[in-house]
């Protein structure tokens, strides 16, 4: 986008104000706003970085204190006409996750137990017949944000259906440390996948199965959706769940929800301010993905291999963590490599192999580990992958923009989210 293109853009803008009859106050305003913006596009201009002299700890803040900085969506207009294409996958369940907790009551946030948050239940945003609804304004809310200053040409949002997916298969206690969704965020998924359905988004969800071999998690849908398509289009995937950091391509970006997301961008000498991105949110590329993480897109099932997982109780190999893993990463790329480097060594020459790896890695003695929890490793490995190859009969044109507003505004209304505004 050059510089003709910018001002084609602000006069476009400027002659849109005169047509719709504002105020002078809110001319001003919006002209503002569109000034602050014209340096954007939809993908990150390239911009030199400096050496990050320390990895970037991307772990989250607590969900409500991240979510509280979501600014207020007033005035949204959904622009279905751009002059690129580009797909927006969100992950659903994380999104909308994310939008009920940071909507709960201050009773329901501070109570101890399930008991405890039952009592307050009936103060969680609900319609006048008691359907539970804070987590989906949530959602609402900032995707048609996202419609509106990302201008995708294409969506489509990736949900869970359930815990017993495939993955059970490979190990049992997959997940095993979570605790039981609570009932009025379980009750908005059905609603969100109803009000996107009625308004024409595509939702990808499995159904449950009682032998979980075909029954996928959101972030498998939406692998599989970049990897189909990222040839024909650019593909950012939206969510604050790390595993989708393997999908970085060289045409498609992960945008990171996170709190971290200004100390990232500031740690690689980048203005968040002159990115077209989400609020809170920092766009992994492959490059940008080497410097913060110090790996490449691949290796994040390696990585997860080795340090594990908690969120997901993936075990990995206990007792190795980021100074252990990191290292040999980088000198190996892979587990496999790692492995076939020590395999056929006897007992003498992994001490040796063990000497060597701290004298050039500077790490301890991990050997034992490595060999007693290959198994364990490689397991490990399975879980962490997410699948790009469902069987998905779409195309592009079937996940292209194409919204009906009337029913938008009746779907909105029908559920008392009047405040959202179109």
């Amino acid at each position: 986008m050059d510089l003709f293109d910018l001002l084609e853009q602000k006069e476009a803008k400027e002659e849109q104000i005169k047509e719709s009859e504002l105020s002078r106050g809110d001319c001003i305003r919006l002209n503002s706003y569109v000034g602050s913006r014209l340096n954007t596009d939809f993908r990150m201009k390239n911009k030199k970085t400096n050496n990050i002299q320390e990895e970037i700890s991307t772990t989250e803040e607590t969900t409500n204190t991240e979510c509280n900085k979501i600014e207020k969506i007033e005035d949204v207009q959904i622009n279905e006409i751009t002059d690129k294409e580009k797909l927006l996958v969100i992950d659903g369940s994380s999104l909308l996750s994310t939008s009920y907790f940071a909507r709960l009551p201050r009773q329901i946030m501070f109570a101890k137990t399930i008991e405890e948050k039952e009592q307050y239940y009936d103060k969680i945003l609900q319609t006048k017949d008691g359907i539970y609804t804070n987590g989906v304004f949530g959602f609402m809310q900032i995707m048609i944000s996202m419609i509106k200053y990302q201008k995708p040409t294409h969506l489509a949002v990736c949900l869970d259906s359930t815990r017993m997916t495939f993955r059970k298969l490979i190990y049992d206690d997959y997940k095993g440390t979570r605790k039981p969704i609570e009932v009025p965020l379980k009750e908005q998924y059905d609603l969100l996948r109803n009000m996107l359905e009625a308004i024409g988004v595509k939702v990808l969800i499995s159904s449950p199965s009682k032998d979980y071999t075909n029954v996928f998690e959101a972030d498998d849908f939406a692998g599989t959706l970049s990897k189909k398509f990222q040839t024909q289009i650019p593909v950012a995937l939206y969510t604050k769940d790390e595993d989708y950091l393997q999908l970085v391509d060289y045409n498609t970006v992960v945008w990171m929800n996170t709190s971290k997301a200004t100390d990232i961008a500031k740690a690689c000498d980048i203005n968040l301010k002159e990115c077209n991105l989400p609020n809170n949110t920092f766009e992994y590329t492959v490059d940008l993905l080497k410097k913060v993480k110090n790996l490449k897109p691949h290796q994040i099932v390696d990585y997860k291999a080795i340090s594990g997982d908690s969120s997901d109780n993936i075990p990995g190999i206990k007792g190795l963590g980021d100074t252990t893993s990191i290292p040999l990463l980088q000198k190996y790329n892979t587990l496999e490599d790692i492995y076939k480097d020590i395999e056929a060594l006897d007992e003498k020459g992994l001490k040796l192999k063990a000497t060597d790896w701290k004298n050039e890695l500077g790490i301890r003695n991990p050997m034992k580990k490595l060999v007693e929890q290959r198994d364990n490793a490689f397991m490990s490995k399975k879980l962490a992958t997410i699948k790009t190859d469902i069987d998905v009969d779409l195309t592009l044109d079937d996940l292209k923009i194409n919204i009906d507003k009337d029913i938008l505004r009746e779907q909105l209304d029908k559920y008392e989210m009047k405040s959202i505004k179109l």
